[in-house]
């Protein structure tokens, strides 16, 4: 997320962006500013929620997932993945399958 805000809202970024990711990102300011997924988690109860995340993620640290844990009010199960890395990318398949049985049983 530190990178994406690097491009996003510096000159440098932007250029690294048009160049290197042929994406063009436009200069002006976010209005509105989309609200952060701390913010946005709350509204989500009391629908059952996992947060799945690897403890070797390179992009978000630990407490990332912590924090959206307990902006839940308790509404959410934190599953913090030993040796996992990144997202979906890094999701092994017996951990697919946990998800996949976990939203079975959160099914409302």
């Amino acid at each position: 997320m530190r990178r994406l805000h690097w491009l996003v809202t510096r000159p440098e970024g932007r250029i690294v962006g048009r160049v290197g990711l042929r994406t063009r990102i436009h200069h002006r300011d976010w209005d509105p500013v989309p609200a952060s997924p701390v913010e946005c988690v709350p509204h989500i109860a009391p629908t059952p929620l996992l947060v799945v995340h690897g403890d070797r993620d390179g992009y978000f640290p630990l407490d990332h997932p912590r924090a959206l844990a307990e902006a839940s009010g308790g509404h959410a199960e934190l599953w913090l993945e030993h040796g996992m890395g990144h997202a979906e990318n890094a999701a092994a398949d017996d951990l697919l399958t946990r998800i996949g049985d976990w939203g079975a049983a959160h099914a409302g």
